[in-house]
């Protein structure tokens, strides 16, 4: 049937209602890569499920179910359906370890969680492999079903299809970045799943079919059962026991990876908080599996009465190219027989699936090879405009290869199988990486060797003429690779331990696999209950299989079966409903995430100090300076901040902050601390600052100390300042008015000033600002030579105005020489290899500095005149 002006006047209204909203995401897409490629890390669980829904239901995925069905049965949808065991795992075991990451991509999760070059390298060749080589090959894939969709409605070459349905998607996806993709996702999941429901309908009401108690009757019972034939042992073990025993753990494939990963992850890392993270994923594995699948399965199943063999269909469309006909073509070939109206309606839902797929595959692809590739690897320190920029080519890029490949993917299947089978065998490792501190970057680099040599070897044997059975390839390279990269994770040494702090730090994954780590840091245990855990994800496997088989058995006819899975998935529900809210404490809204351009607007009210040092060299003993009884005592305990100069030095930084307007600090300290803690909390009055702290688990560095306050910062700017040093009230002001990320330029001369001397200011840290007044590097502890070379540079004091990214800095950033995740050394990072552009702000004012036992008496007569005002 062809369609007429009612058909595309449907098209025409629904094709503006699908792809309206993501107009509104267009400035929005242009403020940062993070909210280009994560959507500023707040977005709610409803919109990122679906999302994820809508991704992995293409063009190609009602033809796939149809080759199924018609080729094997309704049974054998256990391939995919097995995955479910994948996709509630990561709801209750990896979503909320994959957001408190924080990662913007799941690729930089390798260089928070290993240590190295070998951590560099995974994350640098998996972004082009996957990035580059294997979304292409996906995308290929889908626009082939599109293809022949548009082949057989609307008799369109494969050119016309590529340009026309890619080039749409590239508009979306270049410009509006990942909430563009979000919103569009929304619409065209609501559009596509009422076409499939209409697509039923009208199947069953087929001359052919008769209704849906005479599909059921007409049918051959083989092909509507559930459960395949037991007596065919090898496919029983192919469709059935494989999946469920092996394949779901053992295998990596995006959209069903184990332990989360690709778009999946994407979707996770976009979410508000672990909240969120946890009801995207839940709600994606209910409509993917539950929802979903029978619409599809009545479709392939009326097809078999429709058009009972292969010949039927190509009689019935001559004028499609005979490589194309196959099994799965018997859904589009019954979508023609819908009435005018009803079949734009499909077309549009057609376009709505190719499109949601293409468009995350797009976005996602490009995240990698700019952000885990270009940006890393090629093009470091260049500004987010310029990354934003790459990131619509390298779109427009991807698109064009797909559309280059599909033309010739009738001949590519083998290669795409081979690249596929990189990922046999290493799905393990990818559960155990979060829960097994031993676990190292050489472990997953042997893994993917291994799978590879192996599954090439198959691949030859195969090619030969061997009669090697897959679920036997499958089992031998799982076993075979589990050996090898266990072997080499012992062998090999582990991340350095400054790189595990910091990973356990950040994610708090639970178990026993940690209990090294913790024995050495004195970190506290996991909050997180793998009881509870287990539980969850033995209810929420019941609850959609439930919903799955017992839909089913109400289509079927069978009362009994239904009854039985009604009361299965009624209990389950109410186990998960009593169940999630034990899993985590409330959160904040936001907790953490990326600065939005609205959040950098605002005027900065927030102040981090970062007081969690141990003060080892205001320990140090020194004769020459008499002190008070008191200062003697918080001198020996390390307590530079609160060392009594007329009242603990920490009164008078918190009343500079806020005679310079700020209204809300953050106090970082150390586990063991409660002198700060109970002064602030009760010991002394606030009338102008609101004050809460952040625990630093391990003294190891002020990066790692900063991260600590990321839920205080709540995606908002601030200024973060040391708690030792006394800063100008002018120069905090400056910060709080820049407008931009900064920092202070202190002059020698101003710090002599203070009363620090030049030989002391020579150790510190020197800026090096360009012709525009932006910060290009700092020289961290400068020798006499270099000193000498820069004795007109600026100096840092470690006072900085940030955004939310300057926490990716922080996580990425490697130890120091000293073991160390040192603040100024992210913050170099950020500049040179993140493209954070930081105005230097010149200043010729002092400084107090506390660090030493030499200093207090000095401070102490500076401060004397200073007025304190909480």
């Amino acid at each position: 049937m062809q369609l007429n002006q009612l058909d595309w006047l449907v098209v025409a209204v629904l094709l503006v209602v699908l792809f309206l909203p993501a107009v509104f995401y267009v400035r929005r897409a242009r403020a940062s890569t993070a909210e280009y490629f994560t959507s500023g890390q707040s977005a709610p669980w409803w919109l990122v499920g679906t999302s994820m829904v809508a991704t992995t239901f293409s063009t190609d995925t009602p033809n796939l179910v149809t080759d199924f069905v018609r080729s094997h049965g309704v049974s054998y949808n256990w391939v995919w359906w097995a995955f479910l065991l994948t996709g509630m795992a990561t709801v209750f075991f990896y979503a909320q370890l994959w957001r408190r990451s924080r990662v913007l991509t799941d690729l930089e999760f390798y260089e928070l969680r290993y240590s190295g070059r070998s951590a560099a390298m995974v994350r640098g060749f998996r972004a082009v492999y996957l990035g580059l080589f294997f979304n292409v090959m996906i995308m290929s894939t889908v626009t082939l079903a599109a293809v022949k969709i548009g082949s057989l409605l609307l008799g369109w070459s494969r050119f016309q299809t590529i340009a026309v349905a890619g080039g749409v998607c590239v508009v979306v996806a270049a410009f509006t970045g990942l909430w563009g993709v979000l919103a569009t996702d929304l619409t065209q999941f609501i559009v596509k799943m009422t076409g499939v429901i209409i697509a039923a309908y009208y199947a069953l009401h087929h001359p052919a079919v008769g209704g849906l108690s005479e599909l059921i009757r007409k049918t051959d019972p083989r092909k509507l059962s559930l459960l395949p034939d037991f007596s065919d042992t090898g496919l029983t073990l192919t469709v059935l026991i494989i999946p469920l025993t092996v394949q779901w753990w053992a295998v990596w494939y995006p959209g069903a990876e184990p332990g989360g990963g690709s778009y999946i992850a994407q979707r996770i890392l976009a979410s508000k908080n672990e909240r969120h993270a946890l009801g995207a994923t839940l709600w994606f594995n209910v409509a993917h599996y539950a929802l979903r699948p029978w619409p599809w399965i009545i479709v392939a199943l009326c097809s078999m009465l429709v058009f009972p063999t292969l010949a039927d269909i190509h009689r019935a469309f001559p004028g499609v190219a005979p490589e194309l006909i196959g099994n799965d073509l018997a859904y589009p070939a019954m979508l023609t027989l819908l009435p005018h109206g009803a079949l734009g309606m499909m077309l549009a839902a057609l376009f709505a699936a190719y499109a949601s797929t293409i468009e995350t595959h797009l976005n996602w692809g490009t995240s990698y090879l700019v952000l885990d590739f270009y940006q890393r690897f090629v093009a470091r320190g260049r500004a987010d405009r310029h990354y934003l920029w790459v990131s619509r080519l390298v779109t427009a890029l991807l698109m064009v290869a797909c559309g280059v490949f599909t033309l010739a993917l009738s001949t590519a299947g083998e290669a795409f199988q081979l690249l596929l089978s990189v990922g046999a065998g290493t799905g393990l490792i990818y559960l155990l990486r979060w829960f097994w501190w031993r676990i190292n970057a050489w472990s997953e680099i042997s893994a993917m060797i291994s799978s590879f040599v192996l599954s090439l070897g198959f691949f030859i044997a195969k090619k030969n003429g061997a009669a090697i059975p897959d679920y036997v390839a499958l089992i031998t390279t799982v076993a075979a690779t589990t050996i090898v990269w266990v072997a080499v994770t012992l062998v090999t040494k582990p991340s350095d331990t400054a790189t595990l702090r910091r990973f356990y730090e950040l994610t708090r994954p639970a178990g026993p696999g940690w209990n090294a780590v913790r024995r050495e840091t004195d970190l506290p245990p996991s909050g997180d209950s793998f009881p509870h855990m287990l539980l969850g994800w033995t209810a929420g496997v019941t609850f959609v299989y439930a919903g799955l088989f017992g839909t089913g058995s109400v289509i079927y006819g069978r009362t009994t079966a239904a009854v039985a899975w009604i009361v299965l998935f009624v209990a389950s529900g109410i186990v998960l409903i009593r169940l999630i809210p034990r899993l985590f404490s409330a959160e904040p809204g936001l907790a953490g995430g990326e600065t939005s351009s609205s959040a950098a607007a605002r005027p900065v009210t927030k102040a981090v100090i970062l007081a969690a040092g141990l003060g080892t060299r205001m320990q140090a003993g020194d004769d020459a300076t008499t002190l008070s009884a008191d200062q003697a005592a918080a001198a020996a305990a390390g307590a530079k901040a609160m060392i009594p100069v007329g009242r603990p030095f920490l009164d008078y930084v918190l009343a500079s902050l806020a005679d310079a307007g700020f209204t809300d600090v953050c106090i970082v300290v150390n586990p063991r601390d409660t002198v700060v803690r109970e002064r602030y909390k009760s010991g002394v009055e606030l009338s102008r600052l609101r004050v809460t702290f952040a625990v630093q688990a391990a003294p190891i560095g002020t990066a790692d100390a900063l991260l600590a306050a990321e839920e205080f910062v709540g995606g908002e700017p601030f200024v973060a300042l040391n708690a030792d040093n006394y800063y100008p009230v002018d120069g905090l002001k400056m910060l709080r008015e820049s407008g931009d990320p900064a920092t202070l330029a202190f002059s020698s001369e101003g710090l002599v000033r203070g009363g620090i001397s030049p030989e002391r200011i020579a150790r510190y840290a020197l800026l090096e600002i360009d012709e525009r007044g932006y910060l290009t590097d700092i020289i961290e502890k400068p020798d006499d030579a270099t000193f000498a070379a820069h004795r007109a540079a600026a100096v840092s004091m470690n006072v900085w105005r940030f955004n939310a990214e300057i926490f990716r800095a922080c996580r990425d950033v490697k130890a120091s020489p000293r073991g160390e995740l040192e603040l100024p050394m992210a913050v170099r990072l950020a500049v040179r290899v993140l493209g954070a552009r930081i105005r230097a702000l010149p200043i010729d004012a002092p400084v107090l500095d506390l660090s030493h036992r030499a200093d207090i008496p000095a401070v102490t007569a500076r401060l004397q005149a200073v007025e304190v005002a909480l």
